[in-house]
């Protein structure tokens, strides 16, 4: 019977696919992906930080193999790029301006 019904509104109709927890979990599984691709080099540094055992072993050999899978395929190159920039503005100096290391 609603369906013989002619409304001037349009109705939407029932949603499909996920529900917004599961949509929530699907974007949170991208984010943690790219971020552990794009950030594995910081990942490995947490990793060397950890007290020494065999759990944090572990933990270290996965995260510098993922350091260096990332670096091999060139996922690190824009981070790399903007170290080196930012070491490059460190050592700027004034003219007639002595190093931080001659003083």
């Amino acid at each position: 019977m609603a369906d013989d019904f002619d409304s001037p509104v349009d109705i939407a109709a029932p949603e499909q696919g996920l529900s917004g927890l599961g949509q929530l979990g699907v974007a949170a599984g991208i984010a943690l992906f790219v971020l552990a691709l794009c950030n594995a080099h910081a990942l490995a540094a947490w990793a060397d930080g950890l007290e020494p055992g065999a759990r944090s072993a572990r933990i270290g050999a996965a995260a510098h193999g993922l350091a260096d899978a990332t670096a091999a395929a060139g996922l690190d190159a824009p981070r790399a790029a903007l170290h080196d920039g930012w070491d490059q503005v460190k050592a700027a100096r004034w003219p007639g301006q002595q190093a931080a290391d001659q003083r």
